[in-house]
């Protein structure tokens, strides 16, 4: 026994709720396709950009590297011309040294019962000759250190403007 005046199901609004229901999960669909699809792209350009990067990272350690042991020879190198300046230095040093002592570069003798005229000053030749030899010695240390000083600068020198 059916009514005539009986509707069906999906009539008046409740066919146009079905149907804005069906349109919004279609167009939800829709985005989350072409989300999907957004997320795709991106990912392959990120691997590709990891992948240039890890390319550059081994590149610059490459060249690191290389520059390393340029610098590495170029330090062996500067060394050993700093030693060889160095043992130049101290030869001519002794040289000079020897040079001046074996000249006579000692006090003359002072003159047989002089005495110390007025206005001049007068030392005992003993003391004066120790106290003229620890500066002597102090001065020659401070000489050997600063020209030992000087060769390790210039080779430092050299080898950075190369």
């Amino acid at each position: 026994m059916r009514r005539s005046n009986q509707r069906g199901f999906l009539e008046g609004p409740m066919l146009y709720a079905a149907l804005g229901a069906s349109v919004l999960i279609l167009a939800l669909g829709g985005l989350v396709w072409l989300q999907t699809s957004r997320l795709d792209d991106l990912r392959a350009e990120y691997e590709q950009f990891k992948g240039g990067v890890e390319a550059l990272g081994r590149a610059a350690k490459d060249a690191a590297a290389a520059k390393e042991a340029e610098d590495k020879k170029r330090k062996e190198s500067a060394d050993a011309e700093n030693a060889k300046t160095v043992a130049a230095l101290n030869s001519r040093i002794a040289g000079l040294r020897k040079q001046l002592s074996t000249s006579g570069g000692s006090l003359s003798p002072s003159p047989a019962g002089s005495r110390c005229p007025d206005g001049q000053t007068c030392f005992d030749r003993a003391e004066y000759q120790r106290a003229d030899g620890d500066f002597v010695a102090e001065a020659r240390g401070l000489a050997d250190e600063g020209t030992a000083v000087t060769a390790d600068l210039d080779t430092a020198k050299r080898w950075a403007q190369r």
